[in-house]
C-alpha cells in the first residue's frame, strides 16, 4: 500500500510538471533533427515566449554531433526501399535515442547549464520510412524514440510529429511551413522559405490573412543527388560550395525528361523521401548521363541544376509569387545553387535565413522546438495545403520521464 501512495504520489507530481510547464510563459526549449543526409544529429537551443502565431522564438546555441560513419551507412541502409528488417529498425530505434539523448545532454553541458533547467525537448528523429500514399493512406516513420528520449535525459520529450496529420489525411510532411509562418509570417509581404536539406521544400507565407494562409511542397532533390555523386564520381562526402558543379556544363537532354515525370508535373501538396530520390534515382541518373555522354564533371552540373530547375517548376505550377525567398538548409553553403536560383528568379529577392537570426544549419532543429511548444500547448492545425490534411490535430506525442 505503500508503494502504490508513493506512486500515486509520484504522477501527481509529474502531472503538476507538465501543467506547470504548459502555463509559462517562456520556455528553453530544445529541438533536435537529423536529416537524409545522415550525417549527425543538429541540436539547437531556442527561448519561445508564448505560443501560437504570436510566439517569440530566439535562438540561443546550436551544435552538430556528427555520426560515426558506420553508423551513417547504416541509417542510408536501412532507408533503402528493399530493406524489411523490423528487427533491425527496432535495433536502430533504441541506439539512436541513446545518440539523441547524449546529444542534448551535450549541448546543455557545453552552455553551462543542466537538465533542470530545460523545458522541453522537440525531437525529429530520423526518418526511416516516408510513404505519401498507398492503401493505407501515408505512412511516415521516424527513429529514435521520444520516450527513450525522455527518460534519458529526465526532460519532458515531444516526437513523432507526423503521425497525426497522416492519421488526418495528410502525408505527414512537410509540416515545418506551419513555424515558418511562426517565425517570418509577421514581415507583411509574400515570403518564401525554400530549404535545401537532402530533399528541398518551400513555402509560401501570405500574411495579410488572419491566419495566415500557408502553402508548402516538396520540391525534388536537394542536397541528396549531389551529395551521392559527389560520393560516387569523386570520392569526396559533399560538392563543397558547389565547385565541382560550377566547373561543369549543366545538359537540359538529361534535365527535361525528368522532369516530365510524375512526381514534377503534380501540383502541391506533395512530398517525398530516399524511396524517391535515394540510391536508386541516383543509379538512373548515372547511367542517363553515360548514354548522353556526359563526363562526370557536366553529371555534377546536371544534377545541381536539376535540383534549381525542380524548384523553378514547383513554383510555376502553383503559380507562387514571392516579395522575399529566404533560402535555408546546408544547400544554402552551395553557391552554385544560390547562382542559379538568382538567375532563375531574376524578380525575387533572396535572404538568407540568417538575416532574421536563425543560423541555416539550425533551422529544422529549431523548427521542432516550435513544434514541440505546440504541441505542449494542445494547439491545433490544419494544413491542407502543406501535407493535404483534411482535420486540425495536434502535431506530436508528449512522453515524460
Amino acid at each position: 500500500m505503500a508503494t502504490l501512495k508513493r506512486l500515486k504520489e509520484s504522477r501527481m507530481s509529474k502531472a503538476v510538471c507538465l501543467k506547470d510547464k504548459i502555463n509559462k510563459s517562456n520556455k528553453l526549449i530544445i529541438g533536435l533533427n537529423s536529416g537524409t543526409s545522415a550525417d549527425g544529429i543538429d541540436v539547437a537551443l531556442v527561448r519561445i515566449t508564448g505560443d501560437g502565431p504570436s510566439s517569440r522564438v530566439k535562438y540561443i546555441a546550436g551544435k552538430t554531433y556528427a555520426f560515426h560513419h558506420s553508423l551513417g551507412l547504416k541509417i542510408k541502409k536501412y532507408a533503402e526501399p528493399d530493406f524489411d528488417s523490423g528487427r533491425r529498425w527496432l535495433e536502430l530505434d533504441v541506439d539512436l535515442a541513446d545518440h539523441f539523448s547524449r546529444a542534448v545532454l551535450r549541448l546543455i553541458s557545453s552552455v553551462g547549464m543542466k537538465a533542470t533547467g530545460i523545458d522541453l525537448i522537440g525531437s525529429h528523429g530520423q526518418t526511416i520510412r516516408h510513404l505519401p500514399s498507398g492503401k493505407f493512406g501515408a505512412m511516415t516513420y521516424q527513429l529514435a524514440d521520444p520516450g527513450r528520449i525522455a527518460v534519458k535525459t529526465g526532460i519532458i520529450t515531444v516526437g513523432d510529429f507526423r503521425i497525426a496529420d497522416a492519421a488526418a489525411g495528410g502525408q505527414g510532411a512537410p509540416i515545418t511551413p506551419l513555424v515558418n509562418a511562426i517565425l517570418f509570417g509577421r514581415r507583411g509581404k509574400r515570403i518564401g522559405i525554400l530549404n535545401i536539406g537532402g530533399i528541398a521544400n518551400i513555402t509560401r507565407i501570405t500574411s495579410n490573412a488572419k491566419p495566415y494562409k500557408i502553402f508548402g511542397c516538396d520540391t525534388g532533390p536537394g542536397n541528396m543527388l549531389v551529395d551521392y555523386l559527389a560520393r560516387k564520381l569523386f570520392k569526396k562526402p559533399i560538392d563543397t560550395d558547389g565547385k565541382i558543379a560550377g566547373s561543369g556544363t549543366a545538359r537540359k537532354a538529361v534535365i527535361n525528361p525528368i522532369l516530365a515525370r510524375k512526381f514534377f508535373v503534380r501540383k502541391g501538396p506533395k512530398s517525398a523521401g530516399r524511396e524517391d530520390f535515394g540510391t536508386d534515382f541516383g543509379e538512373r541518373f548515372v547511367e542517363l548521363c553515360r548514354k548522353k555522354k556526359l563526363d562526370k564533371f557536366d553529371t555534377m552540373a546536371t544534377a545541381a541544376r536539376l535540383t534549381i530547375e525542380a524548384v523553378k517548376r514547383c513554383i510555376k505550377l502553383n503559380k507562387l509569387r514571392f516579395d522575399e525567398l529566404i533560402l535555408t538548409g546546408g544547400g544554402v553553403k552551395n553557391q552554385y545553387f544560390k547562382k542559379e536560383l538568382a538567375r532563375l528568379l531574376p524578380s525575387t529577392r533572396l535572404a538568407l535565413v540568417s538575416d532574421y537570426g536563425y543560423p541555416e544549419d539550425y533551422l529544422e532543429a529549431i523548427s521542432f522546438a516550435v513544434l514541440a511548444n505546440e504541441a505542449l500547448c494542445s494547439n491545433r492545425y490544419l494544413l491542407k495545403h502543406a501535407t493535404g490534411a483534411r482535420k486540425a490535430v495536434v502535431l506530436g506525442k508528449i512522453c515524460q520521464s
